[in-house]
Parts: C-alpha cells; sequence; structure tokens
C-alpha cells in the first residue's frame, strides 16, 4: 500500500509520498519470513510504537522472555521489571529467588540471579525474597528471632559480604550458618517460573499487532473507518477502556489443541472479530497459558550462597 494519497491507518492524517515500513510483528521478536509490512503508517506514529510500545514488551513482558528461547538478544528481569520475574522453581532454599534471563549475540543463554534476602518464620512458610536496593528495616521486621534467612546472588564472596553487613543492620539477631547448595541438576539447568501480568500498554501493543494485520489482510480503506476510532484511540492515545480488547485464557484457543488435546502454542493469538448487531470489529490479543509458564535455562555462573539463621 502506497503511503500518497493516503491517511495514516492510526492518526488519521495524510502521508506524505514516502513513509517509514511499519511492521506487522516488531523487528525486535525477529524476522520472518515473508516479512509483512505496511506502508500506512506514518512516521510519528511508527516512532511512538518503537519507543513506547514495543520497548516495554521486548523488555518487561512473556513475549520478551519467549524471543530468548530462539536466540535473540536480551534480557528479562532486571531490577526495574514489573510485569515479569523469572523466579527459581526448585531447590526448597532457592524457590522464588528473582533472577535475570539473559541472551548475547551468538545465542548463547543464562541466568543470573539476583542479589537478593530471602526469610520465612519456619519450615513450613515459603521464602519471601527481598532484593538488595529494598532491603530495610520495616521488611526484616516481619521475621522474628528464630526465623531463618538465606542470602543467593551477585557475583561471588563481595556481593555476599555486603548483602551480609546490610543484613546485620536491618536484622541484627541473625546467626551466620553457612554456604548452600546450588539448586541446579547436573547439566547446570534450573527451572523457572515466569511470574507474568498484562499491563495496559501491553495490551496496546498486542492490539496494534492485531490492527496490522487486519489492515495488511482487509486493506487501507477498510482500517480507516471510523467504526474503529475507538480502537484507534486507544493504540495510539492510550485513550479509552482497556476492557474487552486483550484476553487470558487457560483453556485452548485454537481448534486443532481442543481436537487433539495438545497444545499447539504457548503465546497468544491475534483475532479479529465481526459484530454485524454494531457494525463493528472487536480487534483481540488472546493469551494462551500465562499462568506460571515454566522454563529451564542455564545459570550465567555459581552464585556464592550464604545460610542465615
Amino acid at each position: 500500500m502506497a503511503g500518497s494519497g493516503n491517511n495514516c491507518i492510526y492518526c488519521r492524517t495524510p502521508l506524505p509520498a514516502k513513509v517509514p515500513r511499519e511492521h506487522l510483528i516488531p523487528q525486535s521478536f525477529g524476522v520472518f519470513k515473508p516479512d509483512l509490512t505496511l506502508r500506512c503508517v506514518c512516521g510519528e506514529c511508527n516512532g511512538h510504537f518503537g519507543s513506547k510500545l514495543e520497548f516495554q514488551m521486548l523488555h518487561d513482558s512473556l513475549e520478551g522472555a519467549r524471543r530468548l528461547e530462539f536466540g535473540l538478544k536480551g534480557r528479562i528481569g532486571s531490577l526495574g521489571a514489573r510485569n515479569i520475574m523469572p523466579v527459581i522453581a526448585e531447590g526448597d532454599d532457592w524457590k522464588g529467588a528473582r533472577t535475570q534471563m539473559r541472551t548475547v549475540r551468538d545465542g548463547k543463554e543464562s541466568t543470573y540471579v539476583l542479589p537478593q534476602v530471602g526469610a520465612r518464620r519456619n519450615d513450613s512458610d515459603d521464602f519471601e525474597w527481598c532484593l538488595e536496593k529494598d532491603l530495610a528495616k520495616e521488611w526484616a521486621d516481619k521475621f522474628p528471632k528464630g526465623s531463618q534467612f538465606r542470602i543467593v546472588g551477585g557475583n561471588g564472596p563481595e556481593d555476599n559480604n555486603r548483602l551480609v553487613e546490610k543484613l546485620k543492620v536491618v536484622c541484627p539477631t541473625f546467626v551466620y550458618g553457612g554456604v548452600m547448595n546450588p539448586p541446579f541438576s547436573e547439566d547446570g539447568r534450573v527451572l523457572l517460573h515466569l511470574e507474568t501480568t498484562i499491563n495496559r500498554t501491553q495490551a496496546r501493543c498486542l492490539c496494534k499487532i492485531a490492527f496490522n494485520y487486519m489492515a495488511f489482510t482487509c486493506g487501507h480503506t477498510f482500517a480507516t473507518s471510523r467504526e474503529f476510532d475507538d480502537m484507534r484511540q486507544f493504540i495510539r492515545y492510550d485513550a479509552g477502556d482497556e476492557a474487552g480488547r486483550v484476553f487470558v485464557k487457560e483453556k485452548p484457543i485454537i481448534a486443532q489443541e481442543i481436537v487433539t488435546g495438545q497444545r499447539g502454542t504457548d503465546d497468544h493469538v491475534l483475532t479479529v472479530e465481526g459484530r454485524p448487531a454494531d457494525r463493528t470489529l472487536q480487534v483481540s490479543s488472546s493469551f494462551g497459558t500465562v499462568k506460571r509458564p515454566s522454563l529451564k535455562s542455564k545459570l550465567m555462573r555459581e552464585p556464592f550462597l550464604s545460610f542465615i539463621s
């Protein structure tokens, strides 16, 4: 679709003769064949989506974690992450500890355990983990004398000793107990759970991908119809209600999965639902299993571990 003579399908401003390519699926998620693109999105909207929507999907979403499985460079689970947290899913002394997943240019993946302290009142409780940056007396006061503490993560003894000293300040009654064994198996890999939420920004990005597909399939004129103004406002300007646009489903969402009983996808399916009664289409993104999906990842290095009680 040529730019000249048309309007942008998102902001509806006239398009110049030359417009950038808008990839149906952001290039940061890989190079696809065929490389599906549009020529009906203006440069301003294209740049807005890249910086405001796609960046968060890349670094702080389930989609961002899945792309690492295909060897794409990146990291998931940084200190500032809010919408996806890879946590260790095995080993009684480690379960629930936060990690960061990484891949480098050659596709080699690894998992880095963030510096943190875990605590529980007795053996029947799960550990509650606190990152080093959040370690404070208010957190430590929740655990009376006799509680169990674990220190994990970092790059070695220096990080470990620093955490010990910080723990002494906020919890002066602890006693050093020794070193723990790492949770990974003989192959050096550890089971991770991906604790994830879908926020409004991610919903807008998923709807944008679905809307792109609609424009690609049905054409520029159809996509610029006024019936889609509510969706346009939501995607481009963060206006309106997000309800009814993105659905989280734990049951099969494609026919082949229902018939065979075998999962065909763990990611989202983009749909366009016709609604003749109100003469509109509902563009939706439905996720597959997102309730604590699991994967195996190789630990970057054996962290220095302390057992504190």
